[in-house]
């Protein structure tokens, strides 16, 4: 008896449960799915596939499947041995996505099965979409929970191609060879934090814990238990068996001193003694540890200023000092602008774009909160704008201070008199003149300079960066 009399029987016979139970098995499927025999005759075909076609099963049984199916090759696989996958077949006015396996018995072929993945070719295009952006999801999940004592950047993630950021980066990559002090200043949303953890895992460090401290987040009177632990009954409340501090968990590895120039003056008297000392001590503890720890430190403020004011001491800034890794603020680099645009919308998973006028008002905007701000405009901007393509209009709904910030620039602009300028270019060109003078007259001794010039050395050394007078000339 062959194959399509046996289901037939069994169509027949109320009593066949395993047919019932397969049968049921294959209406739950989601995806169309339809059997022939070796004559290409209908066998069985799933709900899915009744809904798809539009046609009853009752109809659809015993017949030919190029008579119920339109554009079929079923037909053709009931004498073949290999099958044919995700092919296109147009079905309904709409181009589906289709699989046809031959049914195979002792070397023998004695059907087909047919079945359809996508009812749609745009399925697979709206499923690649939520794909990518499950992805990106998944990535930004990994990077925001990963854990306190990991770098998980590189300077791969660090996006932009502008003179002024490679510049940077590749300091950054030689200052990551070294085991010295580094300190990174920038505006609020620089990336600071993306540039410690990128040398770190650029260093011979990277195996190690990356730990980091928001200095300007704890209060004071918890700073110090938090960056160097305290023992068992130090204070009330104290944990038992005390509790390591930052210095101790990133043994081995780097601590990144976030916002340094928040750190009060009793904390950075304790903080320089660590430095100079290379040791620790809890709270509570008359023992202290050593301890092997790269530091990177980072400060939106002017530690300088803060020095000649006394607001910080001079000897932590120049122990902090000993590498510096300026980042430029978003508007310096401009080029980098329409990348970061572009890696956001990326992340996002989103598929719509700015017309070329809503760029260059973005790429002309100041971005006090620099690459930060940026991302959270462009964020805004996709959550609540409906059109696929971004507009002026939308940018002026959704963020308004763009606007504003340019017409305020233009006004600025306008408003400051020629004469001004050249004055103020003057007044520069004769400093300039004056400190090279000076430097040359002392031998290039920056102390003696600086006395003659009746200024700091931290002014003096201010002034030299800003002309660009680097080092004694060969």
């Amino acid at each position: 008896m062959v194959w399509s009399e046996d289901m037939e029987n069994c169509e027949k016979k109320s009593s066949c449960q395993k047919c019932d139970f397969f049968k049921h098995v294959l209406d739950a499927l989601v995806e169309p799915l339809v059997v022939v025999d070796s004559n290409g005759i209908i066998i069985f075909i799933n709900k899915a596939y009744e809904e798809f076609l539009q046609v009853s099963r009752e109809e659809a049984l015993g017949r030919a499947v190029q008579d119920v199916i339109e554009n079929t090759r079923l037909h053709l696989f009931c004498s073949k041995k290999e099958a044919e996958i995700d092919s296109l077949q147009t079905i309904h006015d709409r181009e589906a996505v289709v699989q046809r396996i031959p049914i195979i018995v002792d070397e023998k072929t004695i059907g087909a099965i047919g079945k359809v993945n996508y009812q749609n070719v745009h399925e697979i295009s709206s499923l690649a979409k939520k794909l990518k952006s499950m992805e990106s999801k998944l990535e930004a999940y990994k990077k925001s929970s990963a854990s306190q004592m990991a770098a998980v950047y590189t300077f791969e993630d660090i996006i932009g191609c502008s003179p002024a950021l490679e510049s940077v980066k590749q300091f950054a990559v030689k200052a990551a060879a070294s085991e010295m002090t580094i300190l990174i200043l920038g505006e609020t949303g620089v990336g600071k934090e993306l540039f410690a953890q990128a040398i770190h895992n650029a260093s011979p460090r990277h195996r190690g814990p990356f730990v980091s401290i928001n200095c300007a987040a704890i209060p004071q009177d918890l700073l110090e238990s938090e960056l160097f632990g305290y023992e068992e009954g130090a204070f009330t409340g104290a944990r038992k068996k005390g509790k390591p501090g930052k210095f101790e968990l990133a043994d081995g590895g780097t601590i990144f001193l976030d916002e340094v120039g928040d750190m009060p003056l009793r904390m950075q008297a304790k903080m320089l003694r660590v430095l100079q000392n290379r040791h620790i001590e809890r709270i509570g503890s008359t023992a202290s540890q050593d301890m092997d720890v790269r530091v990177i430190a980072s400060t939106n403020q002017n530690l300088e200023d803060k020095v000649l004011n006394s607001e910080y001491r001079a000897d932590l800034y120049y122990r902090l000092n000993a590498i510096t890794l300026k980042i430029p603020p978003l508007r310096e680099r401009r080029e980098d602008i329409s990348l970061l645009v572009d890696k956001t919308l990326e992340q996002l998973g989103s598929d719509k774009k700015f017309s070329r006028e809503s760029m260059r008002i973005i790429v002309n905007g100041y971005w006090p909160g620099n690459v930060r701000e940026l991302i959270n405009v462009v964020e805004r901007l996709v959550f609540l704008t409906d059109a696929s393509f971004i507009e002026p209009g939308h940018l002026k709904t959704v963020e308004p201070s763009l606007f504003k910030e340019q017409e305020d620039k233009k006004e600025q602009e306008v408003a400051e008199p020629q004469s001004s300028k050249m004055l103020s270019r003057s007044v520069n060109d004769t400093e300039k003149e004056v400190l090279f003078d000076t430097l040359k007259q002392t031998g290039w001794n920056k102390t003696q300079a600086a006395k003659l010039l009746g200024i700091h050395r931290t002014t003096l050394h201010t002034k030299m960066r800003k002309y660009g007078i680097q080092q004694k000339p060969l």
